[in-house]
């Protein structure tokens, strides 16, 4: 584990100040943008909330130290409107804390017990990934005394997928999101973990073909709820990309009405709520 590490559990809430001591607010959340390249993932701004104001995000380069998981602004310090997010831009604790995420390298779900932060030498926090063991649900409740760092149930940040609302979007959208270099083995394993509007959102951005590979390579059962639940227009042309033989048969399956009744229907749920892909997601 790494030396000289923040659990983004323990800093939030603390206290941001000005170079001069002046308590300027809490610090409430920290964002990270998800295609900012194949360097480190580090932190992007901090989000300040302010007794009687609203929230402001403030770039990191206006923090000139943390004391203590304690933020300490520069002098003349300015910020912009907390909702005002970059396109790629998350928030750690909204988007990431609390949250189910699918580990792409162990092909599991977990849930995020905390996130791990590193200094860097330049003074920055790099995202070094999430803690998913309860030994992290111990700490936050209080009973760090038994689990004093983090275990070594941490999940690196480049094999992620999030599943909240807009992580899961950004990522779809973000070009070198570790989603965009699966394979159709790992894809298949991805599309089998999450909901069907997930799914069928993730099936959405790839190319038919690689699509039509990862439907094939799941069990038929997800296969027919990712593709009742696509747009029939989606649906077709990952079907057309199948052989002729396969592209028959979902054909034939697809035509049929679903059950309506036992253990079909509850396992399908073809009736997706959300369609991120097929609009504008919001920011």
């Amino acid at each position: 584990m790494l030396a000289d590490v923040l659990l983004l559990s323990r800093i939030t809430g603390a206290r941001v100040v000005a170079a001069d001591g002046e308590v300027v607010g809490r610090l409430a959340d920290l964002t990270v943008r998800l295609d900012g390249g194949d360097g480190p993932h580090l932190v992007e701004r901090l989000l300040v909330s302010r007794h009687g104001a609203p929230p402001v995000l403030l770039s990191w380069d206006a923090v000139t130290n943390v004391h203590r998981g304690r933020p300490v602004l520069a002098v003349g310090a300015h910020g912009v409107p907390g909702d005002d997010l970059y396109d790629d831009e998350i928030r750690l604790a909204r988007d990431v804390l609390d949250t189910q995420v699918v580990d792409l390298a162990g092909q599991r779900l977990a849930r995020v017990a905390d996130v791990v932060l590193a200094r860097t030498p330049e003074s920055r926090l790099e995202i070094c990934g999430v803690e998913v063991g309860f030994g992290g649900v111990l700490r936050r409740l209080g009973l760090g005394r038994l689990v004093p760092r983090p275990t070594e149930d941490v999940v690196a940040w480049p094999d992620l997928h999030l599943t909240s609302e807009r992580g899961h979007a950004v990522q779809l959208t973000a070009p070198r999101a570790a989603v965009h270099r699966l394979d159709a083995r790992r894809l298949a394993a991805l599309v089998s973990r999450v909901d069907t509007d997930s799914a069928t959102e993730i099936l959405a951005v790839k190319e038919p073909s690689l699509a039509a590979e990862a439907v094939a390579a799941t069990s038929p059962e997800v296969g027919e709820r990712v593709l009742r639940a696509m747009p029939a227009a989606l649906s077709a042309r990952i079907v057309a990309a199948m052989s002729r033989e396969r592209a028959g048969r979902w054909r034939a399956l697809l035509a049929r009405r679903p059950r309506l009744w036992g253990r079909p229907l509850l396992r399908s749920r073809v009736w997706p709520h959300r369609r991120h892909l097929f609009r504008n997601p919001r920011r």
